[in-house]
């Protein structure tokens, strides 16, 4: 994934023709004009329209200098790599030497100054740069200017990309680990001794571990040979240690506060884009079903304002509840172009926020402390920001949003806040709001009210502060594709990949990259997939041998496309319902036993045939069975020769013989 800016030097690609970007018109539209480099025809399209067909892949940005009419057409890779694939060492220090180039991008050095980089990494003095968070640890190779250097212009040259930023040793087999034994030793002594208030020096703590490491090879729990650790290891223990924790441990909680958590200034915000603030919340209002009618419950909102102005840059509502997916999808909308969103639904005021922000401020939920959530702000180039425990006004500007929001809902369905001696009504009897006219109610309220409610203190409003405060900044940062956010955010699970593809929730994937890739590992593998709850029209396979993701569509487009997990669930749970209301299961069985009894009653009937009524029958075709009957002659008789008369296949009579009497004499009688 890459990052572009619509500014003068931008190149797209569509097929073999390019076109660069020529001027931006300032219209309600945010149109954008083009022009053809061999022909300088020209090109018009909205900005939200850009953003969607190059996240789509119809146009790839090219930052080529002329065009060439032998070059093959840019098509996206089908392998997708993120920074979540890569293993913790080489992840960090991809996050090492991209924050050294934050750095100095905030700085305002370009690659070619040698000098500026020089000073600026001297006065580090061996520490890691700052980020938002506030997170400062010592840096035990702090890098040359030209290895920074390097760095910048391999980032420059691939668009932003990260994986420009991968060491090249890498891919190298690491040598063998120390012992588990000897580690554990280690890290008892690193609590026990290191972090205490008394601040001991780390080289007192490794001859307390080297002493106890002799001491358990002489009592032959650890090899001889096995009984040692080197400085650097007990360093990169000490290391591994949250900074946050060692300053606790080593100075107290009061330090720690103040060093990583506490800001008795408030919000040093200077323009927009430059801080956004998120959070979840549940509405207090139950809504119905658009179509039944029927209560659906309180659905949760993603908020994510712009704390400069305090305008809203995006929201998504659902009912999955707070976690990873609608963080993601209420980012996606506060980035993407939002012009044909307040079109369609007929507003007469634009959504102006849009574009990369440089710092995201979120709480302590699980799903943002989460490795996915950090991968997604690397591949975006921002930093992230956490509320100290407990101190939601640390993000003072979406909670006054969401409370003021909330305002805004309808009286039908409220829930209400509990009085004493008040029995308040149930909100799912006063429902009357669908789905549907709740989020273009929140929508109209997000362009239309909020922006333009002035401000008791400031008396400005967030409409007029953030159009002003976007005239004097360059144009704002556009990701190239979102599908790398899409993978990393996806729900993981194992599956089997067979001669059908893949099948999942009852669903099969396949697609003739999936056929390669089974031809290049195995016609059956075992493998990691991904799958989007929010769309399950695709899903991700994992390759076992580079580790790359490979993106496989639905075998029925026409049904998954648009649609999640949650209403496949639905759907099937639904059909089931139905089904067993006409007893289908029941029907299903006595069919099976009435075809059972049928088998049984021809086989015992045809042993008693013989072979010549066999050899006749044998001319017999399902047509003439399951066919018309044929019509009877007035005389009664078949209008139709048959083969087998029915006195043939009748048992014939057995002819019983007679036996004359036989008269005995006795013997006396004569």
């Amino acid at each position: 994934m890459g990052i572009y800016v619509v500014a003068v030097g931008l190149v797209v690609r569509d097929g073999q023709r390019t076109w660069r970007f020529e001027r931006a018109l300032d219209d309600e539209r945010k149109t954008v004009v083009f022009l053809d480099e061999l022909t300088h025809a020209p090109r018009t399209m909205s900005l939200a329209e850009l953003h969607r067909l190059v996240d789509s892949g119809r146009l790839s940005v090219d930052r080529g200098d002329s065009p060439s009419l032998l070059r093959t057409t840019g098509r996206p890779a089908a392998l997708i790599s993120t920074v979540e694939d890569l293993r913790p060492d080489v992840r960090a220090e991809i996050e090492r030497r991209h924050r050294y180039l934050l750095y100095l991008r905030k700085l305002g050095i370009t690659r070619g100054q040698r000098k500026r980089i020089t000073q600026a990494i001297d006065r580090l003095a061996g520490k890691l740069p700052l980020q938002a968070a506030g997170k400062e640890a010592l840096d035990p190779r702090p890098p040359s200017a030209s290895a920074v250097m390097d760095w910048m212009r391999r980032s420059e040259l691939s668009g932003g990309n990260l994986a420009a930023l991968v060491h090249r040793s890498s891919i190298r087999i690491s040598g063998p680990r120390a012992n588990p034994r000897v580690r554990e030793a280690a890290q008892d002594l690193i609590g026990d001794h290191y972090l205490q208030r008394k601040r001991p020096v780390l080289t007192e703590t490794k001859l307390l571990i080297d002493r106890k490491l002799s001491a358990l090879a002489q009592a032959g729990e650890v090899p001889h040979d096995e009984a040692r650790i080197s400085m650097s290891t007990v360093k990169r223990m000490v290391l591994a240690v949250p900074p946050f924790e060692r300053d606790v441990a080593r100075f107290g909680p009061a330090y720690a506060k103040n060093k990583w958590r506490y800001s008795l200034a408030g919000l040093r915000v200077t323009r927009p884009l430059e801080r956004y603030e998120i959070d979840h919340t549940i509405l207090d209002v139950v809504v119905i079903d658009d179509t039944s009618g029927m209560p659906l419950g309180r659905p949760t909102i993603t908020l994510i304002v712009d704390s400069f102005s305090g305008y809203v840059a995006g929201f998504f509502i659902s009912f999955w509840g707070a976690g990873l997916a609608s963080a993601l999808a209420a980012l996606k909308v506060a980035i993407a172009p939002k012009h044909d969103v307040t079109a369609d639904q007929g507003l007469g005021q634009p959504w102006l926020p849009y574009g990369i922000p440089m710092l995201i401020v979120a709480d302590n939920g699980l799903e943002f402390h989460s490795p996915q959530f950090h991968a997604v702000a690397m591949h975006l180039g921002t930093d992230l920001e956490f509320c100290p425990t407990r101190q939601p006004w640390f993000k003072p500007v979406v909670e006054r949003t969401l409370g003021t929001l909330n305002l805004y809902l309808p009286a039908s369905g409220r829930v209400e806040k509990p009085r004493n001696n008040y029995l308040p009504l149930r909100a799912d009897k006063t429902a009357a709001i669908t789905f549907g006219a709740l989020c273009r109610g929140i929508l109209k309220a997000v362009v239309e009210i909020l922006p333009f409610e002035r401000n008791a203190r400031t008396l400005c409003r967030p409409f007029e502060k953030f159009s002003e405060g976007m005239e004097g900044l360059l144009p704002p940062s556009l990701p190239t594709s979102t599908e790398e956010l899409n993978l990393i955010v996806a729900q993981s699970d194992t599956a089997t990949v067979n001669h059908e593809g893949v099948v999942k929730n009852y669903l099969r994937y396949h697609s003739d990259g999936l056929r390669d890739l089974q031809r290049a590992t195995g016609a059956k593998f075992s493998t990691t997939i991904k799958l989007d709850p929010n769309d399950i029209s695709k899903l991700y396979v994992r390759d076992p041998v580079s580790g790359a993701w490979l993106c496989v569509p639905s075998c029925r487009p026409e049904y998954t496309t648009g649609l999640s997990i949650v209403q496949h669930k639905a759907i099937r749970a639904r059909v089931k319902g139905d089904l067993n209301q006409r007893n289908a299961d029941e029907m299903l069985i006595r069919s099976k036993l009435e075809l059972i009894d049928e088998w049984n009653t021809q086989h015992i009937r045809g042993r008693r045939l013989k072979p010549t009524q066999l050899r006749g029958l044998a001319q017999l075709t399902s047509g003439h069975v399951l066919g018309p009957k044929p019509e009877r002659g007035l005389a009664g008789g078949d209008s139709q020769p048959r083969l087998i008369t029915e006195s043939e296949l009748r048992p014939m009579p057995t002819d019983i013989p007679t036996f004359e009497p036989i008269a005995l004499r006795r013997r006396d009688a004569r």
